[in-house]
Parts: structure tokens; C-alpha cells; sequence
């Protein structure tokens, strides 16, 4: 079955040249010119990966993108017309598969495509009612993550802001506690597929995990480091 791409992109120029080109590649695709258009056309298709321009007229691509990773793995990647290597850091962050630049070869937005759709080993996104999720609550020394919300509570009851890589980070240690997971366990589950990036990144996401999460005198830190191993999640872990 061919993988189906759902190009967004405000310019028409650009639309059009880069669904003929995915065409004549043999991939099935849809198209949309603002975020409105993409939610209308997910309610009907499934999509097995996401090209997603940044500036649109009715919202920011970014966004979008932070939204679709937290409902599924399925392949994005994020096109833009300008080079700001802030926006690719946050882009990458929040679970962006690829990031490319205009104006781009056509042949090497293939490559890209099929490269990202090796990774994701098919997951393919559908689209679910917001109000079909089931919420599932966890708490470990009075913190309360919502799994279904993306949400952290502190024992305050503070409301923690946290990336979707972090929030990843963190659920990957609720679900496996007091269980050493190496570098390359938390890179793969973050991602939930075969990741090819440096396992030394998720040594800065434990760090800023560890700023948000601070431990305290009856809290010592949740995140132990194991050395030459990788980390382990110290708290206990209950349902709420």
C-alpha cells in the first residue's frame, strides 16, 4: 500500500510543484493550505507522514506539529523558508523527524520522506475525537503526571511546563522505575522507533528534567545516575 503524505503549504507555487513531484515518486497525497484545512482532512485519512510548512496563515507549523506528535509517532517534517537554527532546535525538540529548507531539490525531499518513513516503521496517524481518550494519572512523591493531558503537577499544585521531549523523558521513567535504563532505551523510547542521534543529548534533557523536578531534604533526586549504564528513576510509582 502506498504511504499517503500530507503536504501543507500556504504558497500554491510550492503545493503544487511538490505534490507532483511526491506523485511521480508513487506516494499517495493530500494537501492543504492552512491548519484548518489539514484538521478537516485528517478526520478522514489516515496520514503515514506529515510535511508541514512553518508559516501559515492560520497558525504556526510548529504547533501543529507539537499537537500531532503528542496523538502519534507518524513521520513530520517541518519545511520553512528561512534558516533561524532556533526554529530547527524547537522543531527537533518537539518530535519533528526532519526539518528542511527552501528552496529544496526536489529528489532530496524524497530521500528525506523515505528515510523518515524507515524510521517510523509505519506508524500511521488517525484521527481521534478529543474526547475518546482515556486520562491516566500517575503520581511519585506528591507530583501528579497526566499521561493523556501531557500534564505535571507539582505537590503545590503548580502546573509544570515542559517540552514534548522532556514530557517523553519523564513518562519513559514513570512507566519503567527503579529500572537502570541506558541512553539508548530513553533516545528509542522518546521517539518509540530505531533513533540515529546522539545519545548524549538525553544527558541535557535529564539535567533540565532534574531544574524542573528539583529533589529537596525528604525528596532526595528522582534521577540517579548509573554510571557507564544510564539512569534510573528512584521514586515510587502509583496510580491515581
Amino acid at each position: 500500500m502506498k504511504p499517503t503524505i500530507l503536504v501543507l503549504e500556504d504558497d500554491l507555487g510550492t503545493r503544487v510543484e511538490v505534490c507532483e513531484a511526491l506523485e511521480e515518486e508513487g506516494f499517495t497525497i493530500l494537501s492543504a493550505s492552512t491548519r484548518a484545512e489539514l484538521l478537516n482532512l485528517i478526520k478522514n485519512h489516515p496520514v503515514d507522514l506529515f510535511l508541514l510548512d512553518l508559516m501559515l496563515p492560520d497558525g504556526s507549523g510548529l504547533t501543529l506539529a507539537k499537537e500531532i506528535r503528542h496523538q502519534s509517532n507518524v513521520g513530520i517534517i517541518i519545511v520553512t523558508g528561512k534558516a533561524d537554527p532556533t526554529d530547527r532546535v524547537v522543531g527537533l525538540e518537539i518530535g519533528a523527524d526532519d526539518y528542511v529548507i527552501k528552496p529544496f531539490n526536489p529528489r532530496e525531499l524524497v530521500a528525506r520522506i523515505r528515510s523518515v518513513l524507515r524510521r517510523t516503521q509505519g506508524h500511521v496517524y488517525h484521527y481521534d475525537a478529543p474526547d475518546s481518550k482515556t486520562n491516566t494519572c500517575l503520581q511519585f512523591h506528591g507530583w501528579r503526571i497526566d499521561l493523556s493531558a501531557h500534564g505535571l503537577l507539582s505537590p503545590d499544585g503548580d502546573p509544570i511546563t515542559l517540552t514534548s521531549v522532556e514530557f517523553a523523558l519523564l513518562r519513559a521513567f514513570v512507566e519503567s522505575p527503579n529500572r537502570v535504563l541506558s541512553r539508548e532505551q530513553l533516545l528509542n523510547h522518546i521517539h518509540e522507533r530505531s533513533w540515529y542521534g546522539d545519545e548524549r543529548a538525553i544527558d541535557g534533557l535529564v539535567s533540565r528534567l532534574r531544574k524542573k523536578i528539583p529533589a529537596s531534604k525528604d525528596k532526595p533526586e528522582f534521577i540517579r545516575t548509573v554510571r557507564g549504564s544510564g539512569y534510573l528513576f528512584t521514586a515510587k510509582v502509583a496510580a491515581i
